[in-house]
């Protein structure tokens, strides 16, 4: 057990990846901590959606993990999600209530993530759940900003429209 502990992830972090939900259950009722840190400061939940683990995702927020944490750069879950391109693991956090308008610490918020990836569903996902098209980053950009930024072909024309035309706190 000594040797876990100077490893970069815990026990938890390595079955969060794959995907042994039955000996994730045995760790958390020997009372492992379900928000524990790794070295990065990651939780198993940002792990679990690195690696797209969608049962485990559902599994760990049943279980009590918190959809709030931040990692050290004050990234969130749904940040992590919106990375990866992953619209029903999105959705899955926004039912938990997540802040959709969450800036890490460079200002970033999910839709500035979303618009530098260039990923249309998730745009929309987050405008029609309240997301904030005007917020800035601390370089000062906005999401409509970093859609003219990252490209002048039809996808940014597109994104850049969807983001002028989508209103705020619709029903999706």
């Amino acid at each position: 057990m000594e040797k876990l502990k100077t490893a970069k992830w815990s026990p938890l972090h390595t079955l969060s990846l794959s995907g042994l939900v039955t000996f994730m259950d045995k760790l958390l009722e020997d009372g492992v901590d379900i928000n524990l840190f790794d070295k990065d400061g990651v939780t198993a939940l940002h792990t679990a959606i690195i690696g797209k683990k969608e049962v485990v995702i559902s599994h760990l927020l049943r279980k009590g993990a918190s959809p709030h944490v931040r990692d050290r750069d004050g990234a969130t879950p749904l940040h992590y999600a919106v990375q990866v391109g992953t619209k029903r693991i999105v959705k899955l956090l926004i039912k938990h209530k997540v802040d959709v308008n969450i800036a890490d610490n460079d200002g970033w918020t999910p839709l500035h993530v979303a618009v530098q990836s260039r990923n249309r569903d998730i745009v929309k996902i987050l405008l029609v759940n309240g997301a904030d098209k005007s917020r800035r980053n601390k370089d000062g950009r906005t999401p409509i900003d970093l859609g003219f930024c990252y490209g002048k072909d039809f996808k940014s024309y597109d994104l850049t429209k969807l983001l002028k035309t989508v209103p705020m706190d619709r029903e999706f």
